[in-house]
């Protein structure tokens, strides 16, 4: 409930504002027109008893007149004397900021002072000239307290306190189930609808009933979840053939290179098929003893699963396993592509070259046969790139390294690959797009512009890299960067 708090807070503090404001104001009209009836109070009881006192006095003398004054004092609630202008002021009472203004009275005309005494109490004097009939000037000084004015402040301040508590008390109720109704619970709601969209489930659930800003947020939030869930099946759709139509190059490239390896697997299956036709006809022409037979029948045997191995390595190569990550050591790995590739490297007088750093370790989980594209292709490239023969160089070593794009990441343990061949190189036009697909500077038959870029998008989805380089002998170096460790 802080959103509660927080509207009752200014709510609370904007009523003390507006209250305390129109008590000022209240109290200050009040005020005024306190005094003035004051005012004219006491000038009216002192016109009143003014001639009643000038007649006294001329009748009856000036004791006759001042005692009327103290009974006219004792009985109302006006505190009144007389008073002489040549004796005037009594001020042995008053304030020094007020003794000038009592000094400046002549009592020649009715007039009206607030003074403080010394005990700083406001008191309203009224002077009320009185013509007795002498050349001696006198008055009548009615005298009032504010005490009146004090208790009126205090039940002004006592009653604007409690107005301001009934009304904190009144509005803080109905504030808070107003926010409970239509602001928490619907917001709780839709806050736990965010998470579970967060997590990934977009069941629509919230219903919020009513028209205000809160039903129309929860009313476009349904409609996200239903565009999400559209999507997300669309994004998958596009995702699984995505992966398919990559799956189906995959393959397609498996059988390129396929078709290259045959031609010259062709010669090397030849050889053996010519030792099995020799050693059948001899069987069957020649009258041969047993001990020849057998050995003729071994010989065929020997070559027949010559044969079966070549072609066993063919329909491996060619066929689209399922991915399967396993522990794989890959100098066992490449040792097994330098026999599927020797007839092609052999045909263009190309050798290879194996090497492997004592301390390499060379066991990591990988999808094999993926890894086999990968190696197959990079070699097929350095052969074909040596068609006046040469070595291709394969070194296995470990390397601590950061990825390229992942400056914040911590170096981890990589096994290298390097692929190094005796061709005339790369030009450096051709290496920025060299794993672009379709891009090939081979002739036409030779190559469908897809091996590198299918080996670089493998190398990635086991979150490593391929770097190419130019080497100083100036043939091609590509040097394949596997982590030891699975991402997880």
């Amino acid at each position: 409930m802080k959103l509660f708090y927080h509207i009752f807070g200014y709510l609370l503090l904007g009523m003390i504002i507006l209250i305390v404001t129109d008590e000022y104001l209240s109290f200050h009209a009040e005020v005024k027109q306190f005094e003035a009836d004051m005012v004219t109070n006491a000038v009216q009881n002192g016109n009143s008893i003014s001639g009643m006192i000038a007649h006294v006095w001329r009748e009856s003398g000036e004791e006759k007149a001042l005692e009327l004054i103290r009974d006219a004092s004792s009985s109302g609630t006006i505190d009144i004397r007389w008073v002489w202008a040549d004796s005037f002021p009594d001020n042995s009472m008053m304030a020094g900021s007020d003794k000038e203004q009592l000094e400046k009275l002549t009592l020649q005309e009715t007039t009206t002072l607030k003074i403080h005494d010394k005990r700083g109490e406001i008191l309203l004097y009224t002077y009320v000239p009185v013509d007795i009939g002498l050349n001696r000037i006198g008055a009548l000084e009615l005298r009032q307290s504010f005490t009146a004015l004090e208790l009126y402040s205090g039940r002004m301040l006592t009653r604007a306190i409690i107005i301001t508590a009934f009304l904190a008390v009144i509005c803080g109720v109905i504030l808070y189930l107003f926010i409970n109704n239509k602001i928490r619970v619907p917001l709780n709601r839709l806050t736990s609808q965010a998470k579970r969209i967060g997590q990934g489930d977009l069941r629509v659930e919230t219903d919020i009933a009513g028209n205000d800003e809160l039903a129309d947020l929860a009313r476009t939030m349904n409609d996200m979840c239903s565009s999400l869930i559209i999507a997300k099946e669309k994004i998958k759709f596009e995702y699984d053939a995505r992966l398919k139509t990559l799956d189906q190059l995959r393959h397609t490239e498996r059988l390129s290179t396929f078709g290259l390896i045959s031609a010259g697997i062709a010669h090397e299956i030849g050889t053996p098929l010519n030792v099995v036709d020799g050693r059948a006809k001899m069987i069957i022409n020649e009258d041969l003893r047993d001990e020849e037979i057998k050995e003729c029948a071994a010989i065929i045997k020997s070559q027949a699963e010559r044969m079966t191995l070549i072609i066993r390595q063919l329909l491996d190569f060619t066929r689209r396993p399922k991915q399967q990550i396993s522990k794989e050591n890959i100098a066992f790995l490449v040792k097994q592509i330098f026999q599927l590739l020797h007839p092609m490297a052999s045909r263009q007088h190309v050798c290879f070259s194996f090497n492997r750093s004592e301390d390499a370790e060379v066991e990591l989980s990988v999808d094999g046969s993926q890894i086999q594209q990968v190696l197959i292709n990079l070699l097929m490239n350095s052969v074909q790139a040596m068609p006046d023969g040469g070595t291709v160089s394969v070194n296995i070593t470990n390397e601590m390294l950061k990825a390229p794009l992942k400056a914040d990441q911590l170096p981890q343990k990589y096994i290298k690959v390097r692929i190094v061949d005796e061709g005339e190189g790369i030009c450096q036009e051709d290496i920025e797009h060299i794993f672009t697909p379709f891009y090939t500077t081979k002739t036409v038959g030779t190559g469908t512009g897809l091996g590198l870029s299918i080996a670089h998008g493998i190398v990635e989805e086991h979150s490593g890299w391929i770097d190419v380089e130019n080497s100083i002998r100036n043939g091609a170096c590509f040097s394949v960067y596997l982590p030891m460790k699975e991402n997880k």
